[in-house]
């Protein structure tokens, strides 16, 4: 039988709180006399729910000692005459938590799990508060508990509250918002939690104590919805393996381990992907479930530019051989909302024995089946695979609670009659060819590393960020001799709205290899060139952008590039780290945006081996753009340059010599690495002249140009800004170039002669790339320019990309020196 008590006795109660309370705040008591130490905390609360008129309203209250507390007689309130109150005979015992709702059916709808209390008398299984539930309000309010002697135990403001309120301090809780991303319905104020203990943090009755702390980028600025299983999976656990772990490479080798791993599969196969459109991948998924494997796919329900016919083919294909098609979808319409915004997640389970995860989805442009000896073409990314018992049991634990259909309703399963999760029209045609030729495949087939190996399976929304355990703790014990590499789809300058900044919103893992190449790591970040926009202020070029300008300003050996080494784009989503200490290496389906680390279903494996550090570490340096560079002397060539230019140098300045600069661009679609680049004035080592060399981390961007001076100072005096460069240290805010000691004389620095002399630009091999010779200056099988027509005038590139190694045709004598700027 529920408790419940009359309706007339709890107005009483409540008009007694509401008076008692109010004498307290008139008579100015002390916090110390009507608030006691926080024995039990509001852990969490939902105030804005998803149900009509929010009836999952819901407050989450934990004891945080290790003794049991009796809170019967306790109230809920807002500091209104509705207040809610534990029945005869509450305990907490040490360390448990318990929800309280509104309505304990609405509650159950939303979360999967029903709540302990409810005060709407909505289902016989859930025991009654007694009273009436507070109605916290959208616009703002205050969750306040109160023990049976109306003494505060706990207080939380909220939103638009302004009163001073006993047991706060300071500015109220607001809900962690971004547009598109972060909503604030559903969204629960929940408080920061020590992963390990499972116990809040020590309570300072201030918004830092909550996980929507805007001041805190790691345990702050964060979200929770309901449905999530956060609480379970909050720690990462990390695992001595003992099993063999197989390394895939796509697009050269994913698809053979995936036909390999279906194709041996006897009892169940369970997978999530965000998109399924692979005919290959479907057809061993058939021949599977026609020997009696159980399939089981779980699928996002709305990916970007919603489901495909090509998805809608695959998957009726799959349900006709009695495999099983499920979709985590959002239908706000029918009450139903998607506990995570994107299932973003790379992974399927094999009879409940072995694992694979990557990051790719099961699409054809990661996979290709298509004959790899005459090449092939797809998308860069990784697989993993292990058979290790603990970690099978991990990432099915994990897709035990994604798909979970008892339990939640956002999951809907492929029905040909459905609109959206249904049939392909009548004459759809299936995409069935793909790879291709352009390609050369450099990984043959995957490779195996065997044990012993260090395994942390990390997901998100749930441990991903965890300081100590998470994806950034190897990249936070990173310095003098550690070597970072990351390989991504997508890393943004900053978190937060697109108009914030890194200071405001910073993107915590970008600036944590910024940090540890301010420790003394070498950092190489290599993004995707295929999807890249360059007009997207959050976009990749964007990011090289702001790290290149870190970079060069700090002297760091940290390089950002674009790539796309196999011909449809990086999708990868990987991060070697290479500690003294030890190796590592992150793959999984986390791409570098925040949603993807708050909001997101993803997973990731980080292993720890040197032997598949190393491996993919090859396969990244590959990939690493290379220039490829024309012959000096290559005769009328008049297509674009692909490689780095100088264009436009003035060598006689109107007065002091000191303004002289040497200009040089990237025409190219890609950024540019000059680490150890060197630009000399010396033919041979033994000339005395000089060479100078770039420092670690310099990078010009493409389409952007780079100037050096003489010294800065006598540049700003004449063009009145600073260049990006200079070869005498005059200004502490312009980088120099380095003196080059196996070149020219030490006693001497670059400086050009008015009569005559070469401009030379050498790669990090020595070799050159471009030269400039003018007046009495000479290079075996160069034709110089002739001097300009008076001093102030430049030799300048017209046009600035092109390069046909015959210097009066690709320089003009320019009256109006421009440096920085392209004609």
């Amino acid at each position: 039988m529920k408790l419940r008590i009359q309706f007339v006795a709890g107005i009483l109660a409540a008009s007694i709180l509401v008076s008692i309370l109010t004498v307290r705040w008139l008579q100015g008591q002390a916090l110390a006399a009507v608030h006691k130490p926080t024995q039990v905390v509001i852990r969490a609360v939902l105030y804005d729910g998803y149900a009509s008129g929010d009836a999952d309203e819901a407050v989450q209250l934990q004891n945080n000692i290790f003794l049991t507390t009796t809170i019967a007689g306790w109230q809920l309130s807002d500091g209104s005459s509705s207040t809610a109150s534990f029945p005869a005979g509450t305990e907490l015992a040490p360390w448990q938590t318990i929800w309280v709702a509104r309505d304990g059916s609405a509650f159950t709808t939303h979360f999967g799990f029903p709540p302990d209390f409810e005060t709407v008398d909505s289902s016989p299984a859930i025991p009654n508060m007694e009273g009436i539930w507070p109605r916290y309000t959208n616009s703002g309010d205050r969750v306040m508990l109160v023990d049976e002697q109306f003494n505060f135990i706990d207080v939380l403001l909220y939103k638009e509250v302004t009163t001073p309120q006993l047991g706060w301090a300071g500015a109220t809780v607001q809900p962690y918002l971004v547009n598109g991303i972060f909503a604030e319905e559903g969204q629960i104020l929940q408080r920061k939690v020590d992963p390990l203990t499972n116990q809040v943090f020590p309570d300072t009755d201030t918004a830092a104590d909550w996980i929507q702390d805007p001041d805190d980028p790691i345990w702050g600025k964060q979200v929770r919805y309901p449905g999530w299983d956060s609480d379970q999976f909050q720690q990462p656990v990390t695992i001595s393996s003992q099993a063999a772990l197989t390394v895939a490479i796509a697009p050269d080798n994913s698809f053979d381990l995936f036909l390999a791993e279906i194709s041996a599969a006897t009892d169940s196969i369970q997978a999530e992907s965000l998109t399924f459109e692979h005919v290959g991948i479907a057809n061993a998924l058939v021949a599977a479930a026609g020997r009696g494997v159980t399939v089981t796919l779980l699928l996002e329900g709305g990916p970007a530019g919603g489901l495909t016919d090509q998805e809608r083919y695959v998957c009726q294909q799959l349900e006709a051989a009695g495999g099983a098609c499920w979709f985590m979808v959002n239908d706000p319409a029918q009450d139903v909302f998607d506990r995570y915004r994107y299932l973003h997640a790379k992974f399927m389970i094999i009879d409940g024995r072995r694992v694979v995860l990557g990051s790719e989805n099961l699409s054809p442009r990661s996979l290709p089946d298509d004959q790899k000896g005459d090449g092939t073409w797809g998308r860069r990314g990784v697989f993993f695979a292990t058979s290790d018992p603990a970690l099978v049991s991990q990432l099915s634990a994990v897709f035990q609670a994604d798909f979970a259909p008892a339990l939640h309703q956002d999951l809907r399963r492929w029905s040909a009659t459905d609109p959206v999760y249904g049939a392909p029209p009548a004459d759809f045609e299936p995409e069935l060819l793909n790879g291709g030729i352009t390609y050369t495949v450099r990984f043959s087939a995957p490779v195996q590393f065997q044990a012993p190996l260090s395994l942390t399976l990390l997901q998100a929304p749930d441990n991903m960020l965890h300081p100590d355990a998470g994806l950034l703790t190897h990249i936070n014990e990173a310095g003098p001799g550690s070597v970072i590499r990351v390989m991504q789809l997508n890393e943004r300058p900053h978190w937060g709205p697109s108009n914030s900044t890194s200071l405001a919103d910073p993107n915590v893992r970008l600036e944590a290899y910024i940090a540890a190449a301010q420790r003394g790591a070498r950092v190489r970040i290599l993004l995707d060139a295929y999807f890249a926009d360059p007009s997207d202020p959050l976009g990749n070029q964007a990011t090289c952008a702001y790290v290149h300008k870190i970079a060069m300003a700090e002297h760091l050996d940290l390089s950002c590039l674009l790539g796309n080494p196999a011909g449809l784009g990086i999708h990868n989503k990987m991060i070697l780290i290479d500690n003294p200490a030890g190796s590592y290496a992150i793959v999984g389906s986390v791409n570098g945006t925040e949603l993807s680390h708050k909001g997101n279903r993803e997973v990731a494996l980080l292993v720890q081996s040197s032997e598949v550090h190393d491996y993919l570490a090859m396969m990244f340096d590959w990939d690493w753009p290379k220039t490829l560079y024309f012959p000096v002397v290559y005769n009328e060539f008049r297509g674009r340059a692909d490689h780095l230019l100088i264009s436009e140098v003035l060598y006689d300045p109107a007065g002091p010599d000191d303004a002289e600069f040497i200009e040089l661009v990237n025409p190219t679609g890609n950024a540019i690495d000059l680490s150890n680049y060197r630009l000399s004035d010396a033919v041979e080592p033994d000339d005395f002249e000089d060479s100078r060399i770039f420092p670690a981390g310099a990078v010009l961007p493409a389409g952007e140009t780079l100037v050096i001076a003489t010294t800065a100072t006598g540049f700003q005096s004449k063009f009145g800004f600073l260049p990006d460069f200079e070869i005498l240290s005059t200004d502490p805010l312009v980088p120099d170039l380095i003196d080059d000691p196996a070149w020219g004389d030490p006693a001497t620095f670059l400086q050009l002669g008015n009569g005559g002399d070469e401009v030379i630009l050498r790669n990090d091999l020595g070799i050159v790339i471009d030269l400039l010779v003018y007046g009495s200056g000479s290079y075996p099988g160069v034709a110089g320019c002739p001097l300009v027509a008076a001093p102030d005038h430049s030799l300048e590139r017209y046009p600035f990309w092109r390069d046909s190694d015959v210097c009066a045709d690709d320089f003009r004598d320019w009256a109006f020196p421009n440096p920085g700027q392209l004609p």
